[in-house]
């Protein structure tokens, strides 16, 4: 185009009058600021930045997904979510079975998104709540980040700034209930603890009623078998008093009986001695 301009404005100054070839130089000056003055060229749009999801079966017959980091010919590296927790795993490809092996790019904001989504979504079941709203909002502040380097609608980035401000607010809500619930935690520990001290004091008084209980059996068996004691003790004392007055009498009736024996025996000898009948 430029050397036809050219080559009309030469032949113009052959043949034409100078008053036309200026007329002529100046509507093709004319025409180059018009097209100068044209429509901007278009700014390359920033580039998106993506990562990349890999997906496959374990030999075992698992499955896993997550962020491929790397990959090579013997093992695959995945950034994944486990126990809610974000962590970083190798698997050997000797324990995979590579032909369900699976990748596609994503946005990158688009992962952090869902990442932030699912750790939301385990919050309120109080167990780990406090790392899982960090993490929540952890995640949308990357994915706030790529849009904006990204160059995105600033609709997309206000939604995000949303979503933040909910995780935030979900997570005062959060605070005030824990708060509500140790306080109500603590009374009833204290109405339990003052419920266990009156039970406590009340066995440990029924336990010193039946020591005084025992004690006052103890102290009357005691006496029982004192008084026992005593009577055996004159029972004992009664028949010895007995058996003495009976080995008495028996040793009187056998001085008694020997006297009679000796008699007899002295009698018997002189008799024995006279002589017989009709004999002088």
């Amino acid at each position: 185009m430029g050397r036809i301009i050219i080559l009309t404005v030469a032949a113009m100054a052959l043949f034409c009058q100078p008053d036309c070839l200026a007329a002529a130089v100046s509507n093709t000056s004319d025409g180059n600021e018009a097209r100068s003055e044209g429509p901007e060229t278009k700014k390359p749009r920033p580039r998106v930045e993506s990562v990349t999801m890999v997906d496959f079966y374990m030999r075992d017959g698992n499955t896993v997904s997550g962020k491929l980091l790397s990959e090579d010919s013997t093992q695959v590296v995945v950034e994944q979510v486990v126990d809610k927790t974000i962590t970083t795993k190798t698997y050997s490809k000797r324990e995979i079975d590579t032909r369900t092996l699976r990748t596609r790019p994503i946005p990158e904001s688009q992962y952090y998104t869902r990442l932030a989504e699912y750790f939301t979504a385990q919050t309120w079941d109080f167990r780990d709540d406090p790392d899982e709203f960090i993490q929540a909002i952890r995640c949308y502040e990357r994915a706030k980040q790529s849009l904006g380097q990204s160059g995105a609608e600033p609709e997309r980035i206000t939604e995000i700034d949303k979503a933040i401000r909910k995780v935030q607010d979900d997570r005062d809500v959060w605070t005030r209930e824990v708060e509500s619930r140790v306080k109500l935690k603590k009374l009833e520990f204290d109405a339990e603890a003052e419920n266990r001290l009156k039970k406590l004091e009340r066995d440990v008084a029924d336990s010193i009623t039946r020591v005084n209980e025992s004690i006052k059996y103890l102290d009357k068996t005691a006496a029982d078998m004192k008084g026992d004691y005593e009577r055996i003790e004159k029972a004992i004392a009664g028949l010895n008093k007995d058996f003495v007055k009976q080995i008495n009498d028996l040793q009187a009736r056998l001085r008694d009986d020997e006297v009679v024996i000796n008699d007899l025996s002295y009698r018997m000898l002189w008799l024995q001695q006279l002589p017989p009948a009709g004999v002088k």
